[in-house]
């Protein structure tokens, strides 16, 4: 196998004539992200690898069956049960995490029963809609985006700040608008949880 690719863009419909998820150009096809978009034990997979190696560092196979089988049976990690894991892990084991390898998603060594994400990863972040924990939640930059507006708003309409030439009232309804939604959004939780 390759080293790690080094792009992430997505320009081709089908997969390549050599069987594997990239294109000649290191690139990831539209069938294979579909095709690991379409699993959700495969994009659990990679949100958990998304969120717990931030700095590259390699994730136990043990822990990340744990993980998901926490997740599919809506339970804490420390209540899942010896099957539940088990049915978790043998099916990332023999299916899941072989293909990912192949399609240049993930490293896995398997001996050591560890694995790495790759830079071509990343492709994935649009279409699930998660970014590390090292980056801002969307949720924090609405919240952000509407205070702000509310507070150049509030500080027009009181004359104190000139920046809004048109209906002070009005930019002060649509800034409570933005922000109330972004409040909304906070609330409702991450939209990457589910």
């Amino acid at each position: 196998m390759e080293g790690p690719r080094e792009t992430s863009k997505v320009v081709t419909e089908t997969e390549s004539p050599t069987g594997s998820g990239s294109t000649d150009d290191g690139e990831l096809s539209r069938d294979t992200i579909f095709r690991t978009l379409s699993n959700r034990r495969r994009r659990l997979v990679l949100r958990y690898l998304s969120e717990s190696s931030v700095d590259g560092d390699a994730v136990r196979l043990r822990d990340l069956a744990e993980w998901i089988a926490a997740a599919e049976n809506d339970v804490p990690i420390e209540e899942v049960t010896y099957k539940q894991r088990k049915r978790v892990y043998t099916s990332l084991y023999q299916s899941h995490l072989p293909a990912l390898h192949r399609d240049g998603i993930i490293e896995y060594d398997r001996p050591r029963g560890t694995i790495v994400l790759t830079p071509i990863a990343t492709t994935f972040e649009t279409y699930l809609g998660f970014v590390p924990k090292a980056d801002p939640t969307w949720c924090v930059y609405w919240l952000g985006l509407g205070a702000g507006s509310v507070a150049i708003s509030v500080l027009s309409w009181l004359g104190v700040v000139p920046v809004l030439p048109s209906g002070p009232l009005l930019a002060v309804v649509l800034s409570l608008v933005v922000f109330a939604s972004a409040i909304a959004f906070a609330r409702a939780g991450s939209y990457s949880e589910r």
